[in-house]
């Protein structure tokens, strides 16, 4: 049943007040029906009783020139006899009355009597028609046989008792549904408003959290365990968003630091050349500082498109992919930086193994951690890549350079967005903490994960280890 309610708690407490309602009355019903089966089963014994005896002796005896006081005196007997009361008998045939105790040879009508003889032997209750009283009586109807064929017998009493303790009975029953349902509303009305309480104090709770502040927690005090994981999972979400929200400010604020930069000197060279009071050769070398700066500046809007796109799970064409080729293009990438600080690229190895995913994605990634490696090396040096699969359906690709190394405890910050540890800023100030950052989120998309190793002998080794599978797989 659906009620009209718009608040959950009575909404509930209603139905179940109303469910409570209904089996109280079916409860009440089918009481209400044993208890009038058990007190007239003991007037139908008795009405049976006295049929039995009176019918067997007018069988046995026949009915001729029989006078009314036999009949009764037949009844006073048995009732005698069988301690009943209060029982009125008439016999009739067809034509007549043949006989009736008390006075009812003198009102009894025939009609009537036929009327009541078409029922069967089963006891059946109906209002006697021999009195003005018209009492609600009990009768039982006997065909006779034998000597008395063609003859019927009608015994009835009244049951003005027991309609009277049925009427009790009804009354009594009728209160205690009401009751019973009038107690379990208010006992559901009570219960859904303490069990449904936690939710008010998380709806209140929610409903004042802003985005300025998500570090307040929800507490639910003496709630069930689903009200208490209910809390923890709203914590959770808060604990969630405001990292999310960290992040983002966090973001907005180096994007402007590290923009800002770049743009400053756009405008600042832009502003001498407007002058027109540079030489030549000034002029050019301010061209050429415009040109690094937005060249760098690209690269930063790049990368923090690259890692937008990720965020936001944007869907991206698959492929599989030999993870050689995109080692190739890698270092292929990184050759003209390498080149121009005279820096050697070599590789060892081969993977011979294939990788469902982003082929660009993987060859950035790759070409961010030769790149890092090449910019952090001395001139010189050799930045060295090798390949090889693990045998457990993963591969390695390490860059190992020579570079400062990464402090221990570092190694894992390093991954993050804007993350440059000081030395780096100082030395390299055209970086912007975006690449390393770039290739853990590429990594993590196809399965893997990006770490950084000590160098024996000095330096750093950059690892990617990724879920590969076999070359020779069907290409579907």
């Amino acid at each position: 049943m659906r009620l009209p309610v718009r608040k959950a708690r009575t909404r509930i407490a209603a139905t179940g007040a109303v469910v409570t309602l209904v089996a109280l009355v079916l409860f009440a019903v089918i009481a209400r029906i044993a208890i009038q089966r058990f007190l007239l089963s003991d007037l139908d014994d008795e009405l049976e009783t006295l049929s039995v005896a009176l019918g067997s002796d007018l069988e046995l005896r026949g009915t001729t020139s029989m006078p009314h006081e036999t009949l009764r005196a037949g009844v006073e007997t048995n009732t005698l006899v069988y301690r009943l009361a209060h029982h009125a008998a008439v016999l009739f045939d067809g034509r007549r009355v043949l006989a009736a105790t008390g006075d009812l040879a003198r009102h009894a009508r025939l009609a009537d009597l036929l009327v009541l003889a078409r029922h069967d032997e089963r006891p059946f209750t109906v209002r006697e028609p021999f009195t003005p009283q018209a009492r609600l009586c009990r009768f039982r109807v006997t065909h006779l046989g034998q000597q008395a064929a063609g003859t019927t017998l009608v015994i009835f009493r009244p049951i003005e008792t027991v309609t009277r303790t049925l009427e009790t009975v009804d009354e009594v029953l009728a209160l205690l549904v009401m009751a019973g349902f009038v107690a379990s509303a208010a006992t559901l009305a009570v219960a859904m408003r303490r069990a449904l309480a936690p939710v008010e104090q998380i709806t209140s709770f929610a409903a004042n959290v802003t985005a300025r502040d998500l570090s307040q927690r929800v507490t639910v005090a003496a709630a069930g365990e689903e009200f208490r994981r209910l809390a923890d999972v709203i914590n959770e979400l808060l604990e969630r968003l405001q990292l999310s929200f960290d992040a983002q400010r966090r973001l907005v604020s180096d994007v402007a630091h590290e923009l800002k930069t770049p743009a400053a000197i756009i405008a600042a060279e832009a502003q001498e050349l407007a002058r027109g009071r540079l030489s030549s050769d000034e002029s050019a070398a301010a061209l050429e500082t415009i040109a690094g700066a937005a060249a760098g500046l690209a690269r930063e809007v790049d990368d923090l498109l690259e890692l937008a796109r990720g965020d936001a799970a944007t869907e991206r064409a698959t492929e599989r992919f030999a993870l050689d080729d995109a080692i190739d293009d890698a270092l292929a990438a990184a050759g003209p930086l390498a080149k121009e600080r005279g820096i050697a690229l070599r590789r060892e190895g081969t993977v011979g193994a294939q990788v469902e995913g982003d082929y660009a994605g993987m060859v950035r990634a790759l070409a961010n951690l030769l790149i890092n490696a090449v910019r952090y090396s001395s001139p010189g040096v050799e930045v060295l890549l090798l390949a090889r699969g693990t045998g457990d359906g993963f591969a390695e690709v390490d860059v190992l350079d020579r570079g400062p190394g990464v402090p221990a405890a570092e190694r894992e910050r390093i991954f993050h967005r804007f993350v440059r540890l000081p030395n780096a800023r100082k030395e390299h100030p055209e970086g912007s903490g975006l690449g390393l950052a770039i290739v853990d989120q590429v990594v993590r998309r196809h399965g893997g994960v990006a770490l950084v190793l000590e160098r024996e002998g000095g330096g750093s080794v950059f690892r990617v280890r990724t879920p590969v599978q076999d070359a020779n797989a069907s290409m579907g």
